[in-house]
């Protein structure tokens, strides 16, 4: 079957990545999409464990415009049963225009139904699935989301931070140091611990959503008898968060228990000076901070506990806002730099490799 993952903007080659790690899956790459061809069990892990995608859809067809639309060779049987939906547009600019489009595929739909006498009518509020029209700036892919909801947000946080990201972007900063299972890593300002939580289900290969979700391919009758494939569980990971503030690491306590990774996850509430006394020297393969405001004036602290903590070769991820300016460290070079936008917010990150 053909599938597309729906991701945010410069998650694309992670998603490929993702794709492979976990169902040995090739993904065609467009802008915000990833396609690929699967059966519904490997879709299925994929929906369950993937940490990239924003959404995940079965792919009723891409076109360059929406009069090319036609749902008549599909086999709506395999998804409708007495069954009810609705037609959700994003990326498309007005609601006018959103609006005008799920009328028009919504009527298509109903004349592909009709011809293979089905039925099926709307529900706004509690559809039973959810087609979706994403326009990725080129092209429009319509699908049904396997979820009916976004992937990103994650129902573990609970108990958010002000300068918290959602789950695909910590997921995206965590491999962006370039961590795997079996190194060392510690997450600094470790806020409301979403990044140190995305470490922890990357290298357990843990589910990032649970299995008890009520997603709505469960009511697709293609589905009926189909479960994700479950993959191995690794409990040997060792990954640290640290904060100063007592309240930060509670909430990120409760918010890994949740996503069922807090055995995974050694949080302290430790002042930044103090690192060098609760590890040893050269004893961690990554280190990330992730800088508010108030902790900028900390730089020259943090180097100097990079310096002691870090392995030769490790790599350390500065997270910041843009227009935060500082200079690599004598005893790192600078990999890469790099600002992330989302959802209106400025990241910089810069990735830097001990000598």
């Amino acid at each position: 079957m053909k599938f597309c993952a729906l991701v945010n903007s410069g998650m694309e080659e992670l998603c490929q990545q993702e794709l492979l790690e976990l169902i040995t899956v090739s993904g065609k790459k467009n802008p915000q999409v990833i396609e690929f061809d699967a059966s519904p069990e490997q879709a299925l892990t994929f929906l369950y464990n993937g940490q990239s995608p924003r959404r995940i859809i079965i792919s009723l067809g891409k076109y360059n415009g929406l009069e090319q639309v036609d749902f008549t060779s599909i086999a709506w049987k395999d998804f409708i049963s007495n069954s009810s939906f609705k037609v959700e547009v994003e990326n498309v600019k007005g609601m006018d225009n959103r609006l005008a489009i799920s009328k028009k595929i919504a009527s298509k739909v109903f004349a592909a139904v009709e011809k293979q006498k089905l039925s099926l009518i709307i529900d706004l509020k509690k559809p039973q699935f959810l087609l979706l029209v994403y326009f990725n700036g080129k092209e429009y892919f319509v699908g049904i989301d396997l979820a009916g909801e976004e992937l990103h947000s994650r129902a573990y946080r609970v108990f958010t931070h002000s300068a918290s990201c959602k789950g695909d972007l910590g997921y995206y900063f965590v491999r962006k140091t370039g961590y795997k299972a079996g190194n060392k890593l510690l997450i600094g300002f470790a806020k409301d611990g979403v990044v140190a939580i995305e470490a922890a289900l990357y290298a357990s290969k843990s589910p990032v959503h649970s299995i008890k979700n009520n997603f709505s391919y469960q009511k697709l009758p293609l589905f009926n008898s189909i479960k994700p494939q479950p993959l191995t569980v690794n409990t040997s990971v060792s990954i640290a968060a640290t904060d100063e503030s007592l309240q930060n690491i509670t909430a990120a306590r409760k918010n890994a228990q949740i996503a069922g990774v807090r055995k995974l996850i050694n949080f302290q509430k430790i002042a930044l000076d103090e690192l060098g006394s609760i590890f040893h020297e050269r004893e961690l393969d990554q280190i990330l901070f992730q800088v508010t405001t108030k902790d900028e004036d900390k730089l020259n602290e943090m180097y100097h506990q990079v310096k002691y903590l870090l392995k030769p070769t490790g790599t350390l991820l500065l997270i910041g806002r843009e227009s935060w300016e500082i200079s690599t460290p004598s005893f790192c070079k600078l990999i890469s730099e790099e600002i992330v936008e989302r959802g209106g917010n400025k990241y910089k990150i810069w990735l830097m490799q001990k000598k």
